[in-house]
């Protein structure tokens, strides 16, 4: 014997009554209306004909970009080095140094960051500093001689500092230096530093696109297989590839 329930034996809602206008348009299963069906003064209807703007993938992208390009424009109180490190004078003697914006925003999945010791004497375009990332670990020059008065010891476990905020939590260490920053030909000013950057940027993107043309394979396993998003180029080029054409054109 068949003891199922017709499914139209029992509607929702009586054959003579009248239906929400959200049920007939397909939005709402089942709703009890408690206004006569005054669309015009109902809070349902208001908040459901309210939706939120909709943003395509390409306004998406937009938006990210700019956020990015903001993130990364050089600061005109700073000078800079031509091997990417900014300084900024804190007091007398005393500067500050951390890497330009447009360089720690390449430095993708930092692993940790060694600084010098407070006391270590540096010496302009020595290595002073080391950023250690998935496929090797960078070299960082000082922009000055002058005696490490202080390092930025969060950098230790926050590594990531370094490329999501470059001139404040991410700078690297201080100086004490007899030398007068303002009148070192070595510094750049922004403008004069904005575009040595960027060509070095050009030279990068040059490296990477060439790289990615010579590699291009067949699709393998996509979203609904399992597969996962491709996040960034490193991504795409491997840590250890990615490492390589860093080094080539920033170090």
């Amino acid at each position: 014997m068949d003891n199922s329930i017709p499914t139209n034996k029992y509607p929702l809602v009586p054959p003579n009554e009248q239906k929400c206008v959200w049920m007939t348009a397909g939005i709402l299963s089942y709703q009890l209306c408690d206004r006569e069906f005054d669309c015009d003064h109902c809070p349902l209807d208001s908040a459901l004909r309210t939706f939120p703007e909709r943003t395509t993938v390409e306004q998406r992208q937009v938006a990210t970009r700019a956020k990015t390009n903001e993130r990364r424009k050089l600061s005109p109180g700073y000078l800079y080095s031509r091997k990417h490190c900014w300084i900024k004078s804190k007091e007398a003697n005393t500067v500050r140094v951390g890497i330009e914006p447009l360089f720690s925003s390449m430095l993708l999945n930092s692993k940790t960051v060694v600084l010098p010791s407070v006391g270590d004497r540096l010496h302009v375009n020595k290595v002073c500093s080391w950023v250690v990332l998935e496929g090797g670990t960078l070299a960082i020059s000082s922009p000055l001689d002058g005696e490490v008065h202080r390092t930025n010891a969060a950098l230790v476990d926050q590594p990531h500092e370094i490329h999501d905020d470059p001139f404040e939590k991410g700078w690297l260490f201080e100086l004490t230096t007899s030398e007068d920053i303002f009148n070192l030909s070595s510094l750049l000013r922004t403008a004069e530093a904005d575009r040595h950057f960027t060509e070095d940027e050009r030279r990068f993107q040059s490296l990477v696109n060439t790289e990615l043309k010579k590699h291009r394979t067949a699709a393998g396993v996509t979203l609904p297989d399992g597969g996962q998003v491709i996040q960034n180029v490193a991504a795409m080029l491997g840590p250890e590839k990615y490492f390589l054409l860093l080094s080539e054109v920033f170090v």
